[in-house]
């Protein structure tokens, strides 16, 4: 099935399942900006609060962003796109 056609995953969701864990950092795959994740599964930099959209849009001044591709986080001694924890819950959920 094309993206649009696959189940939508809630970055909550990742957080809830304890894939990514409260209090870790995400950062861009150049490691230029960074966020907290809270519990809620919202993001935290410096003087905004929001999805991992809005978070990563702010960052780089940008009015939009597609935070699963933007955002990375340290899994396991490995940087990772936080993509891959929403395509392991597509997975699960088929």
């Amino acid at each position: 099935p094309s993206r649009r056609e696959q189940p939508r995953i809630p970055f909550g969701w990742v957080v809830e399942r304890g894939l990514i864990r409260p209090g870790s950092m995400l950062f861009d795959q150049r490691r230029r900006h960074e966020a907290k994740v809270r519990a809620d599964g919202t993001l935290v930099h410096a003087d905004i609060t929001g999805s991992i959209h809005k978070v990563g849009a702010h960052v780089q001044g940008a009015p939009s962003c597609n935070g699963w591709s933007f955002w990375w986080v340290d899994h396991e001694g490995k940087e990772t796109s936080i993509d891959w924890f929403r395509q392991k819950l597509r997975a699960e959920l088929n």
